[in-house]
């Protein structure tokens, strides 16, 4: 499972942020996903998004995703705390890309 956000700046890739269902490293940065945002996305409780890492992937290379369909959304509240914790840590430089092909 993930979070994919595509953004204007880069229109022909995904930034894709993985959720997991396993208690992060305490020295990874993540944010532990409510029980109403996983009901809202169609996951299991109890549930994080690591947010010090994530995977870029150019879409006319992504051939390995069972299928592009969303599970569910987050709320606009949610979003807006995931963005900025992602702003802060990339302002840090405490987030680190990976680029898949």
């Amino acid at each position: 499972m993930c979070v994919v956000v595509r953004t204007a700046a880069v229109p022909g890739a995904v930034f894709l942020f993985p959720i997991t269902s396993q208690l992060p490293d305490p020295t990874r940065l993540s944010l532990a996903i409510s029980q109403m945002e996983c009901r809202r996305a169609g996951l299991d409780f109890p549930c994080w998004i690591v947010l010090d890492e994530y995977n870029r992937v150019e879409l006319d290379k992504a051939f390995d995703f069972e299928s592009a369909a969303p599970l569910g959304s987050f709320s606009p509240a949610f979003l807006k705390k995931i963005a900025l914790t992602v702003k802060n840590a990339a302002a840090a430089r405490k987030l680190t890309g990976i680029t898949r092909s």
